[in-house]
């Protein structure tokens, strides 16, 4: 067998990469203008309340309700909807599918993080811009913006991979995330400016991934301060890994090499 054929028969890791990316984009294919109407939806209910408070607190309290908002957005596309897609193919047998498979469970969740961060930039970018034209903040982009936004997105995938494959079925895994989503909002200055939040929120903030996506968002997006964005991705990209980590080492998957080898 050539090795031209082998690659196409998913035995190259990034061949089986680009092949179950494929697979997700066309399984959620039809339904990427729901995902935009939901992903935007309780953002905007945010905006629309938050929103009444932050134009009397000045610019900085309406640059947090706006990337507060959009990290809202982040949390309701990636991770929520993450989290039902694993628990789904942990209950359909899709895990044990494809490690019948010439396949890495490495490049299923590296397909699945690319399929639905591709899926959620709709509802992200609707969000910023109908957020930052409601609250006024105009948005001052820094070279930092793309790769900003891609730590951003990587805990809260890696978050919802984990619950999702660690859940017995979609609804457990739907109200686990959820309820992960709403802690996560509501844990630290994620879109309230830390001084009007107490003193125990604040300290929570600090070992809360969402922080430091929604700061990272308003140091690239609104405020540049390329020092302080660094921070945030380096902070954000421990959280990362620490999450795909134990998504990777706890997923169901047959070790079919070992056993082959052992035989």
């Amino acid at each position: 067998m050539s090795v031209t054929r082998e690659k196409k028969l998913g035995l190259s890791f990034h061949w089986q990469v680009w092949d179950l990316f494929r697979i997700q984009l066309t399984n959620w294919r039809w339904s990427w203008p729901q995902m935009v109407l939901t992903g935007m939806l309780a953002p905007m209910v945010s905006i629309s309340a938050l929103g009444l408070f932050s134009q009397n607190s000045g610019t900085s309290a309406s640059e947090y309700v706006l990337t507060g908002s959009v990290t809202m957005a982040i949390l309701f596309e990636t991770q929520n909807k993450i989290a039902s897609n694993f628990a789904f193919m942990r209950g359909n047998g899709a895990f044990q599918y494809y490690a019948a498979l010439p396949v890495r469970r490495e490049a299923l969740i590296l397909a699945t993080l690319a399929a639905f961060c591709i899926l959620s930039l709709p509802a992200i970018a609707v969000t910023l811009l109908l957020g930052s034209a409601l609250l006024n903040v105009p948005l001052t982009l820094s070279p930092l913006a793309p790769l900003c936004l891609l730590l951003a997105l990587l805990p809260s995938t890696g978050l919802g991979a984990f619950i999702g494959s660690r859940s017995g079925t979609i609804e457990q895994a739907s109200s686990l995330s959820l309820a992960t989503t709403l802690l996560m909002m509501a844990a630290g200055p994620v879109a309230i400016p830390p001084e009007l939040l107490p003193d125990a929120l604040n300290w929570v903030g600090n070992i809360n991934p969402a922080v430091y996506a929604a700061d990272s968002l308003r140091h690239s997006l609104t405020t540049p301060d390329t020092r302080l964005a660094l921070a945030d991705m380096v902070v954000l990209a421990v959280f990362a890994g620490a999450a795909w980590g134990l998504t990777s080492k706890h997923m169901p998957w047959r070790a079919r090499y070992r056993r082959r080898r052992a035989s």
